[in-house]
């Protein structure tokens, strides 16, 4: 295989979540060539056409597919989107990037998951945290001998009132909305650190429901995971104004323990010290990473919170350089934990997840 190729890539979507996250990261990444963007709004287009250097330009998604010779697509755009023309671009014989959620149902990304299996190719879904700096560096820690089993997780994120994503075509409300539209990535996140999960429990607290149809909401989570792995998890909408964010992730192994605050911050409390032969009064030694404040500030569409790193499993992938980091079937299980974690609150009962 030849390193030095480039995947030709097609990018679907030029809305504002893309181009301010997505598009910014593709000249960092040697291995991916912007052969063509399409979009159906001409002025949207051209100025990323324009401003992230694509050699061609289409508003008929057919006519791309037919006169390109791409190695993959990338997708964004809603749910809906994701599993219809992630199909027509997989029936071109083409892997497929799409965002999160792949679907709206559990069902529907299984069969866009199977459907691209069947036909030979792959899907790769954007769960940015796996690639994000903080998260990569506790995983390797916890994929460490010293560390051991993660036996417990505990994960707080709050995202503020949350909208009605009636427009997705969900009918369920806010709450139903935020966990498919948001704590998705919060349920990729604990299965990347702790494997499958075997069974939810989860209780909801309804707050208020505003005029523009937002509403906010709480929800206290316990999970088993199929290696008996144990976690609580805490999904509120209530702390949090004006869509800010606040995220707190703990694994516990063997007598030792990680967190990661807001993906910024990773703190690691060894069971032996790293210096051994510096011994303070005999208290514990701590591993701290944070990202200097110039690095912030030059990596806001890239390394840090992971958007650089899942454009380029992709491009890599579509090459043959490396396997998805997080495919279809992770976004329909990712799902199926979203269903089960709403079925456990409506129905008062633990929900088993096969």
């Amino acid at each position: 295989m030849n390193k030095d190729k480039k995947a030709k890539i097609g990018f679907v979507g030029c809305g504002g979540f893309s181009t301010g996250n997505l598009y910014p990261t593709i000249h960092k990444i040697p291995e991916f060539d912007l052969a063509a963007v399409c979009d159906l709004k001409e002025e949207l287009v051209k100025r990323n056409a324009r401003d992230f250097g694509a050699r061609r330009q289409y508003a008929d998604l057919d006519k791309m597919l037919s006169e390109e010779e791409l190695d993959g697509v990338v997708v964004v755009g809603l749910p809906k989107m994701h599993y219809e023309i992630g199909k027509r671009c997989l029936d071109a014989g083409l892997p497929i990037y799409v965002e999160k959620p792949s679907a709206n149902t559990y069902k529907e990304a299984l069969d866009l998951a199977e459907y691209a299996k069947d036909k030979g190719l792959f899907g790769i879904v954007g769960f940015m945290k796996r690639h994000s700096t903080c998260y990569r560096m506790a995983k390797m820690i916890t994929e460490k001998e010293e560390f051991g089993k993660i036996n417990e997780i505990e994960v707080r994120f709050a995202n503020g009132r949350y909208p009605d994503l009636k427009g997705w075509g969900l009918d369920k409300g806010p709450s139903n909305s935020f966990l498919i539209g948001q704590a998705v990535h919060i349920l990729d996140l604990i299965r990347f650190f702790c494997g499958d999960v075997d069974e939810i429990y989860a209780s909801l607290n309804e707050g208020k429901r505003f005029d523009n149809g937002s509403g906010t909401f709480g929800y206290a989570i316990t999970v088993t995971f199929k290696s008996g792995s144990v976690g609580i998890m805490n999904l509120s909408a209530f702390h949090c104004p004006n869509f800010q964010m606040s995220e707190y992730f703990l694994a516990a192994g063997d007598e030792c323990w990680l967190e990661v605050r807001d993906m910024l911050e990773l703190n690691y409390h060894a069971n032996q010290k790293p210096m051994s032969e510096f011994n303070p009064n005999g208290r514990a030694q701590i591993f701290s990473w944070r990202p200097e404040f110039t690095e912030v500030l030059g990596s806001t569409a890239g390394g840090l919170m992971g958007y650089e790193g899942e454009m380029r499993n992709f491009a890599r992938a579509s090459i043959g350089l490396e396997k998805p980091v997080a495919d279809l079937f992770d976004g329909a299980k990712d799902l199926q934990i979203a269903e089960a974690i709403w079925e456990s609150s409506q129905s008062k009962k633990a929900v088993k997840i096969n």
